[in-house]
């Protein structure tokens, strides 16, 4: 299925925040969430203990690869890094 934003309740492919959170799960972790631009899935990479790890594994799993986005939230789910491309 191409990708559709709207969220999975709205006949979209959307997990995020209906089928997992975007926040982390613990105070000071922050979770990796990818977005396959092609066939529309995301899902939850993994959760880190720290920021620079986050980033490292956003980084090395987005090198070379196309229409893969990955977002890095906080605790509180706001968004402190992104990374990948469309």
């Amino acid at each position: 299925m191409p990708y559709d934003p709207r969220p999975v309740s709205q006949g979209g492919n959307r997990g995020i925040d209906e089928k997992f959170s975007r926040k982390a799960p613990e105070e000071g972790k922050f979770r990796v969430v990818s977005v396959d631009t092609f066939d529309g899935s995301d899902m939850v990479e993994g959760d880190f203990p720290s920021l620079e790890e986050a980033k490292i594994y956003m980084k090395e799993n987005t090198e070379g690869r196309e229409m893969l986005l990955m977002y890095i939230f906080d605790d509180q789910g706001r968004s402190v890094g992104r990374g990948g491309t469309f």
